[in-house]
């Protein structure tokens, strides 16, 4: 009986803290626009290589294919170039882009991350080819960058830093890391795999159709 209470208890605590979409099964923070006045919120379910948007009534409003953290074990991002992708709930906290006003930090950022050369003997190679370099315009028409690392993400780094699980460059651990991002790409094939250094890349044709459900504070839950 005692057991019986408990786990209808706890199907009751989960049910509140998750919303479960029956159109994409996605498991989605019940908490997820607290604090936002956002209109639509970002689930990528690193399993399916899936990016969903919802709105505010939970309903599936568009979806896309996306490829993320080239890094087999799929784990979430703990350090610096350990090619992980977060997980987590995250906001968006900066917007770039390339059809923004040329006068613009927007465009004039981008425009420079896309001018930079990514060579495949600094380790930046197409995908399912080593030797072919990646070359510019690997952010593609959109940048949505995310507010890693959260709270959680130093907890988790330290954590590990304690333990001895942290690796060390010149005497010093490897930093938490930065600069994670949805944005688009120059490398189609690598859509729908593991291929990124952490980011979560789209094809441009789908980040530029998302811009229109982002926004500065846009919630991202990663899963």
């Amino acid at each position: 009986m005692k057991l019986r209470l408990f786990t209808v208890f706890l199907t009751v605590v989960l049910s509140l803290f998750f919303v479960s979409c029956k159109e994409g099964e996605d498991k989605i923070p019940g908490h997820i626009f607290d604090g936002t006045s956002a209109r639509f919120a970002i689930v990528v379910s690193k399993k399916k290589f899936v990016l969903s948007v919802y709105d505010t009534d939970f309903k599936k409003v568009a979806s896309y294919r996306i490829g993320y953290g080239l890094n087999p074990d799929m784990l979430p991002k703990l350090f610096q170039n350990d090619k992980r992708t977060p997980e987590g709930m995250y906001r968006i906290d900066e917007i770039l882009s390339m059809d923004a006003s040329r006068e613009t930090e927007s465009y004039k950022k981008i425009k420079y991350m896309n001018g930079v050369y990514f060579s495949s003997k600094a380790g930046y190679s197409k995908f399912n080819n080593p030797e072919a370099d990646l070359g510019d315009n690997a952010y593609g028409p959109r940048f949505f960058s995310i507010d890693y690392p959260n709270e959680k993400d130093r907890e988790r780094y330290a954590k590990a830093l304690e333990k001895g699980e942290i690796p060390f460059e010149k005497g010093s651990p490897l930093p938490i890391g930065y600069g994670i991002a949805i944005h688009g790409n120059n490398d189609e094939a690598s859509i729908g795999h593991l291929s990124s250094s952490g980011c979560v890349r789209m094809y441009n044709r789908d980040i530029v159709e998302l811009d229109r459900f982002v926004e500065t504070g846009t919630p991202v839950f990663i899963y």
